[in-house]
């Protein structure tokens, strides 16, 4: 079946997995990713990286988020650093934005056919609660990369 944007948010969900999963096995060195979507509530006090991305048809913001010591850790992961390595709050964000981008990146790669006016925004380290509002449809999944435990989040704007 071909996948319009015309259905739900949720249809972001699986290239999001994709994505998240190449991610992990390309990139982290682990052995996948398990993506199980849980709903349209947005978790509470996690922090995370979120990019834009914006077409004719779309205008999404996806999010991958977590608590600060599961960021802390990707971040450790993604810079090849040792646990006990210190790592600085900005580092940590940076290598958030970095990790949001190459899942945004890869989410833009596998809708291009449904939409090929995607264009991917820069991603932003956001340490607080989203607050979803009327005008927009959430979907929401808890991602496990080996150790790491979090969510991926999809704010879809209504246009």
């Amino acid at each position: 079946m071909e996948t319009t944007l015309s259905e739900g948010v949720e249809q972001w969900l699986a290239p999001m997995a994709d994505s998240i999963d190449e991610l992990a096995t390309c990139t982290l060195g682990l052995d996948g990713a398990t993506v199980e979507p849980c709903g349209t509530q947005v978790p509470r006090g996690l922090v995370g990286a979120y990019v834009g991305l914006v077409g004719d048809n779309a205008a999404l913001q996806l999010g991958v988020i977590a608590d600060p010591a599961t960021c802390a850790e990707l971040a450790r992961a993604l810079l090849c650093m040792e646990p006990e390595d210190e790592l600085s709050d900005e580092d940590m964000a940076d290598a958030m934005n970095e990790v949001a981008n190459i899942v945004g990146g890869g989410v833009k790669r596998r809708m291009v056919d449904v939409d090929p006016s995607l264009k991917l925004g820069l991603p932003v380290f956001i340490n607080g609660f989203v607050q979803p509002t009327h005008a927009l449809e959430t979907a929401v999944a808890t991602v496990t990369l080996g150790p790491y435990d979090g969510h991926l989040l999809i704010l879809r704007h209504r246009i």
